[in-house]
């Protein structure tokens, strides 16, 4: 087992007993790295055809005319569709849908208007992917250019134009939410600011694009559907309910999957029309998104603007909070596109600190700008980056510490559990511990120290912290209910061990990088007692495994992996029964040992194997205990889980060119029990890149056109510093591992650690905000216009 499996342990943790605990490296990843991997675009079916999306150049038009003549001139042409030939479809409905909001679904295809670039308005079906190509480029639209709106703030003025023709206003959903009393306690308050702060509009860019290949077969009236999906059981839902097809005719299988982050996770017009064009044509038809697409026809993330307002006291305290948000939610309402901005920005703008009134009013706003979702975070790194930011400025104004003032406001272990005035439910946590930690790795004093020296000699360094919670593990179902969410807070695992003692675990959650044939097969095999390598796991496929929700909110260990340990242990409670039953013993006066299960009074053994096949054989078996070592569990969790984490940034900014450099990098993070500590490493590594890449270098705003960038700058390897990482554990009491999530921390906590060190910097030049990303031309125009007082 340890030749196949080498095991790294990275010194933060003890070497545990069990598998749960063990720095093991990915049992997934030998067929990928030698090209074995297998992705929607590598699967060619049968008699396969290939589809490509006509899309609308124009943030805003009126279509006027459809002309496929030359189109179907091309060769190898089979089919050109417009929105005339989907009527009966249903629109792209959103699923999570705030209480309150005007809610406007995607049309399969554009029919009369286009309200965004990248908007599909018409698709050519032929026998390859080049020739279906070629034709796209001879379909003829005329449209009418109409006047548009790209920005929030700009949507919201009485004179902007409405995206929505059966709408007054642009305004989707105004959402409140918090205890009040804030106007009260300012009035009295000693100190109190308010400042601006944006979160800009970020594009997802995983490393493989959407793909799609449905298959309708025409002789069983079945439907075969490859998609790059994390949420493989949702999917067939919102593709049964859109194309009025039984939902037990659909197989949905999701392979391998180059990234997610939140993008995967929707339903978008392609893969209704794909699906479409399969059961129209009785042949497979494949769509696999160009880079150049992507960028505009998959959904975007944050593009959030915030007025902040703070009441204080003079030592640091903070007293009230208010937060006046416009979140842009683009064209149309995708699938979590009111609750993302509202509810899990609200109910987390305080933080990890004990603030006695808080307030926010959050409004989401349609443009003429491509649909914004869930993207890594999904609404934590806006909440983070107010409080956070809020911390940091307060400190900088008052003189203090921005470390102490942390110190101060912190929530108190002995307080928790506790449900915040936003309504944000935090289970456990020693936000000092790790807070102190962090500095002490950073050597933060030690920066402080020698920060007044280079600042006397010219250079501009600080130092910035971003502390961060969250809540992981969607669920309660009930309570998802309450805020419109239409999905379910469950997830599902099936363990099975057959004849020869070896065992299959069917997980409802998804892999797309996370790691989940490692940490799964480790939680069963500590349940099972049996080697990892003796565990295979089965996911993505809505014929093999049961009814799942999916891979989201860093859900699968906290959600996906308790199913695991509960059903792993239901099996394992089965097979020890048999085996005292057939050794003629009680449980109680068995061992397990190297695959034997030993009668330690007679001496007499049996290997797991045989006790397996003798279930499985159904001879001599109790009436009680039933045939066969399968068991299923649907595991609903009671609470979500709050993990929390302190990241430190280091950088130094030039002063001639406004060019940040990023020395170090310091995270201390808490997930609770840590099931792999390699691979809990590389999810904060993963996130971290992420964050920076917010903090540094992305930017998905439009362009004057209304089109993204094509090209964003997405942070490479040589363009980060080496993280130092490590992880306390406050164990949840919220699931039976006692595990928080991990895999959106780096992106919370990266962005304001960084924006906080870059202000630090230059705080005593009168600099006070910066806007992502912080590029040297507006660090360079910062510096210049606090020193002379004149805006470039």
């Amino acid at each position: 087992m340890m030749e196949n499996y080498s095991e790294l342990y990275e010194g933060e943790l003890e070497r545990p007993d069990g598998w749960v605990g063990r720095a093991i490296v990915r049992m997934e990843d030998d067929r990928l790295l030698v090209g074995k991997g297998q992705y929607v675009d590598d699967i060619v079916l049968p008699e396969q055809l290939y589809a490509v999306f006509v899309r609308s150049p124009y943030p805003s038009a009126k279509i006027r005319q459809i002309n496929f003549a030359k189109a179907e001139n091309m060769p190898g042409l089979v089919k050109c569709i417009d929105a005339k030939m989907l009527e009966g479809l249903g629109s792209i409905k959103p699923n999570w849908i705030v209480p309150g909001t005007e809610a406007r679904g995607r049309p399969p295809l554009a029919k009369e208007f286009v309200r965004y670039v990248g908007e599909p308005v018409a698709v050519v079906i032929a026998g390859s992917e080049a020739e279906a190509i070629d034709a796209s480029e001879q379909v003829d639209i005329i449209y009418q250019q109409l006047s548009f709106v790209l920005d929030q703030n700009d949507a919201l003025q009485s004179d902007a134009p409405v995206v929505h023709n059966d709408m007054e206003t642009n305004v989707s959903t105004e959402f409140k939410v918090g205890n009040g009393g804030f106007d009260e306690i300012a009035e009295q308050a000693p100190f109190k600011i308010s400042y601006d702060l944006k979160n800009q509009r970020l594009i997802p860019f995983p490393i493989e694009c959407r793909a799609i290949n449905a298959s309708y077969d025409t002789a069983s009236g079945r439907m075969l559907v490859y998609v790059t999906q994390q949420l493989p059981h949702m999917f067939r839902y919102m593709l049964a309910q859109a194309l009025d097809f039984p939902e037990n005719k659909l197989r949905i299988i999701s392979p391998d999957v180059g990234g997610g982050f939140g993008a995967k996770m929707h339903f978008y017009q392609e893969d209704l029309v794909t699906s479409f064009a399969s059961k129209l044509l009785g042949r497979p038809v494949k769509w696999t998104e160009r880079r150049r697409e992507s960028v505009n026809a998959t959904t975007h993330g944050r593009d959030h603007n915030m007025t902040v307002h703070v009441a204080a006291e003079k030592d640091g305290k903070i007293l009230a909070i208010k937060v006046d948000s416009r979140a842009n939610i683009g064209a149309y309402l995708s699938s979590m596109g009111s609750g993302v901005p509202t509810v899990n920005v609200g109910l987390f703008i305080m933080g990890v600190y004990a603030i006695p009134n808080a307030e926010a009013r959050i409004q989401c706003v349609y443009t003429n700008t491509p649909p914004v979702d869930a993207y890594r975070g999904a609404g934590r790194p806006e909440a983070a980056y107010v409080v956070e930011r809020t911390v940091d400025r307060l400190a900088h104004e008052l003189g203090l510490d921005p470390a102490d003032v942390r110190l101060k406001n912190f929530l108190s272990e002995d307080a928790l559990p506790i449900r915040q005035p936003t309504g944000a439910m935090i289970d456990s946590g020693r936000y000092a511990d790790t807070l102190n930690r962090a500095i002490e790795m950073a050597e933060y004093k030690a920066f402080r120290s020698k920060q007044k020296q280079l600042r006397d000699e010219g250079r501009l360094t600080g130092i910035g912290i971003g502390n961060y919670t969250e809540t992981c593990g969607v669920g309660p179902g009930q309570v998802q209910g309450l805020v419109g969410f239409d999905r379910g807070g469950f997830e599902s695992a099936r363990v099975r061990v057959d004849s020869d003692g070896r065992a299959t675990v069917f997980s409802g959650s998804h892999s797309h990088g996370q790691g989940h044939v490692t940490t799964f097969a480790q939680i069963a095999a500590d349940e099972l007692k049996i080697p990892i390598d003796q565990i295979e796991v089965v996911q993505g496929d809505t014929d093999a495994v049961p009814q799942g929700v999916g891979t989201f909110n860093s859900r699968s260990v906290v959600v996906g992996g308790s199913a695991v340990k509960i059903a792993a242990e239901r099996v394992f409670d089965r097979i020890q029964t048999l085996a005292a039953h057939l050794l003629q013993t009680n449980v109680a006066d068995m061992l397990l040992e190297n695959g034997f299960f030993t009668d330690t009074v007679s001496s007499k053994s049996l290997s797991y194997a045989e006790v397996s096949h003798a279930s499985w054989a159904g001879q001599n078996i109790p009436s009680d205990l039933g045939i066969g070592l399968d068991e299923t569990e649907f595991y609903h969790p009671k609470a979500m889980s709050a993990p929390y984490g302190s990241h430190i940034a280091e950088v130094e900014i030039c002063a001639e060119t406004g060019e940040l450099s990023l020395l170090n990098y310091t995270a201390v993070d808490d997930c609770g029990v840590v099931i792999n500590p390699l691979l809990a490493r590389g999810q904060v590594h993963g996130g971290i890149a992420q964050g920076i890449g917010q903090a540094l270098f992305e930017d998905g705003t439009s362009g004057a056109d209304g089109s993204a960038p094509l090209e964003p700058s997405i942070p490479r390897t040589d363009m980060l510093p080496r993280f130092q990482t490590e992880h306390t554990v406050t164990e949840s009491w919220t699931n039976p591992l006692g595990a928080k999530g991990l895999g959106e921390g780096g992106t919370i906590g990266a962005p304001p650690a960084i924006v906080n060190a870059a202000i630090d910097a230059l705080w005593h030049l009168g600099v006070r905000e910066l806007e992502m990303p912080l590029t040297p031309e507006k660090i360079l125009t910062a510096i210049l216009s606090a020193g002379s007082g004149i805006e470039l």
